[in-house]
């Protein structure tokens, strides 16, 4: 048998959660100095990007590209040189300028000067452009685009061990776009549209973002031509190559009247539906559950896609994903980007987080809804185990670090943590609804857009009506994470507990101001719960309870990224406890390491005997429920020694 209650206990205080309050800290907060494209303030910041349509030979077999990017820009100041990033290793065979961009006509001379030099290409105009003007230019380039860079490059080939197909695929993120088209890689500057057509043989599919409007035939190739109008980072372009075979279905939003097509390009061998079509068709469960938690999947219009490749993991472009297989969390997790990553796009990546660290977290929201508790449990306690081995470390990136691949996509602190944040946040916030009522407010409010982990901090604030500042300053921005000692006793009906903190990476973060929860376990098999505010490094709190505690446990539901360990202080004069005194019903008597108690004798204050026994079994439950309310003289007898206590009967209510 069980009860639960949850109470907020500071020192001695009893405070209602909603109301807690968070003490403000600024010790770790960024000092101001945030990443930038170093092209930026100079050139890429002369225009603003409106369109592209790229047009590219490709084949499964290498990263052999040949083709031309359109671009339409409009200048955003007076400019007279246009600079685009492209690798070294790509040729470009000319440059054309036009200024009606509806036409995709140049006139004859319109040719442009450049030099492409440091994986740039400086565009000398043939005029000063004003504020606000739009242009259309035309870039001719092409040659082996792949760079041996494994995981990170921006374009790749290989043939995947596990159906031996030969795919070419692209993998942008997060300064990689320039492998393979010209581009600007800000990320401030979303393109509004993209037009991809792709040129390769018919035995061939090639996926992309959007919708694919037309395949034409063109001797023994065709042409596949995707669009897609929604807004998107220059990163999440893609566009993947190889033998497959479209299995598609639709999937409800958060009205079942409303769908979305998913589109899946799967290798051609019927192996594949063998081994992943649970998997792949659990992507309709999931977008119709993130649609009903947060918003509608946010672009129904066009599409939510697959393309299967031999990358070791998965690439959330948008609305066409490209991933290795169909692996339940693999799924979850690139569809959740869609929202968190796609729709609102990190606005630094100093703050990767916002990316990753949601798109981790609505994996274990997948599993809570759709797997059960035990698997969702699961899930955190191996995240825990992860980011535990980052005991440094911020999940904010610093900007030194952020053209470190490996540090920008950290496993443990960029996922993992970043994902127990966001669980820790709405165990703080103790109300699943508002939780995703928060979420729900951040996504309306940067749809489309870029965030910052500052921007949402301010939409927690605002919903919750709660100040997170120092959760921040020492979760998000700070380092390691808290170990918790715990010493509890027993005195009478009030359990007494000492929590003594130290942290993971002390000299950069010394506290973690956080609340926590004990469960509280009675001998007589009653559970409670209680929840306390660790505001300094060493706190006392004592906590009412009605009965015999038997032991207590920390954080049950693992709701917080830490390590603890508890330990009970036994009287240093006596072998044993009891409890609970005064008492109404139930006395349970508990000594340490006997299995018989030998004696045990209640009298009255006259000295009258009203209750005795020997050799009974430890712990003893009296039922004390007949005597008559008043003092009353415990004996009890262990290993020859006889110890004496004063008890109250009182009536109960």
């Amino acid at each position: 048998m069980s009860r639960y209650h949850i109470i907020l206990l500071v020192l001695a205080l009893s405070v209602p959660a909603k109301a807690q309050v968070y003490h403000s800290c600024s010790l770790h907060q960024p000092s101001g100095k945030v990443y930038e494209n170093p092209l930026n303030e100079k050139w890429l910041s002369a225009y603003d990007v409106k369109h592209y349509s790229l047009s590219l030979e490709v084949d499964n077999k290498s990263t052999q590209i040949a083709g031309a990017a359109e671009l339409v820009f409009e200048a955003t100041r007076d400019m007279d040189t246009l600079v685009l990033q492209l690798q070294n290793g790509l040729d470009v065979s000319g440059i054309m300028f036009n200024e009606d961009i509806r036409s995709t006509v140049y006139p004859a001379g319109n040719e442009l000067d450049f030099v492409h030099q440091n994986a740039a290409i400086y565009i000398t105009l043939d005029q000063t452009l004003q504020q606000g003007e739009l242009v259309r230019v035309k870039i001719m380039y092409g040659g082996e685009a792949g760079r041996d860079r494994g995981f990170f490059a921006g374009i790749s080939n290989k043939k995947g061990t596990d159906y031996g197909f030969d795919v070419t695929y692209t993998l942008s993120e997060p300064l990689n776009a320039r492998d393979w088209f010209p581009v600007k890689q800000v990320l401030e500057d979303k393109i509004d549209s993209v037009t991809m057509k792709l040129i390769c043989d018919k035995s061939l599919l090639a996926g992309s973002n959007g919708l694919l409007v037309q395949v034409e035939d063109e001797g023994d190739d065709h042409i596949l031509t995707w669009k897609t109008y929604y807004p998107m980072a220059y990163y999440l372009l893609s566009f993947s190559v190889a033998e497959y075979v479209d299995y598609s279905f639709y999937a409800p939003l958060s009205d079942e009247n409303d769908s979305v097509l998913v589109q899946n390009f799967i290798y051609n061998t019927e192996e594949v539906l063998t081994d992943w079509k649970e998997g792949i068709d659990n992507t309709g469960a999931f977008i119709t559950l993130y649609s009903q938690l947060l918003c509608d999947y946010p672009f129904a219009k066009e599409k939510y896609g697959h393309c299967m490749a031999p990358m070791g993991g998965g690439m959330e472009h948008q609305t066409m994903t490209t991933l290795q297989n169909f692996k339940y969390f693999l799924v979850a997790h690139e569809l959740a980007h869609q929202w968190f990553g796609d729709h609102i796009t990190c606005g630094n990546w100093q703050d990767i987080w916002i990316n990753e660290g949601f798109a981790s977290y609505m994996e274990y929201v997948a599993a809570e809804h759709l797997l059960g508790e035990e698997e969702a449990a699961d899930w955190i306690e191996n995240a825990i185990s992860i980011a535990l081995g980052e005991p440094e470390g911020s999940v904010y990136v610093p900007a030194a670090e952020v053209e470190n691949d490996y540090r920008l996509f950290s496993y443990g602190l960029s996922y993992k943590k970043g994902a127990l944040l966001l669980h820790m946040i709405r165990f703080m916030l103790d109300d699943k609804e508002l939780f995703f009522e928060v979420l729900s407010t951040y996504l309306n409010r940067y749809q489309s857009g870029l965030a910052t982990g500052a921007d949402f901090q301010a939409i927690l604030e605002e919903v919750s009506q709660m100040d997170f500042s120092c959760f921040f300053d020492q979760w998000y921005y700070g380092e390691g994470y808290p170990i918790f000692q715990l010493f509890w006793e027993q005195a009478g009906d009030s359990l007494l507990i000492r929590s003594e903190q130290s942290t993971s990476a002390a000299l950069v973060t010394p506290l973690f101001q956080v609340p926590f929860e004990l469960e509280i376990v009675y001998l007589n098999g009653l559970r409670e719960r209680v929840r306390l505010m660790q505001e300094n490094n060493e706190e006392e709190f004592s906590v009412p309870v009605e009965g015999l505690v038997d032991r207590i446990i920390f954080d049950p539901d693992n709701h917080l990224l830490k390590t603890a360990t508890v330990s009970q202080k036994l009287p240093v004069d006596k072998p044993y406890h009891y409890g609970p005194n005064p008492v109404t019903r139930e006395l349970i008597i508990q000594f340490s390491n006997v299995a018989v108690i030998e004696n045990v004798r209640i009298s009255n204050l006259a000295g009258q005997e009203v209750y005795r026994d020997s050799g009974t079994s430890n712990p003893l439950i009296l039922n004390l429920s007949t005597l008559a309310d008043g003092p009353y003289l415990l004996e009890l007898t262990s290993a020859s020694k006889t110890y004496q206590e004063r008890i109250v009967k009182v009536s109960g209510n």
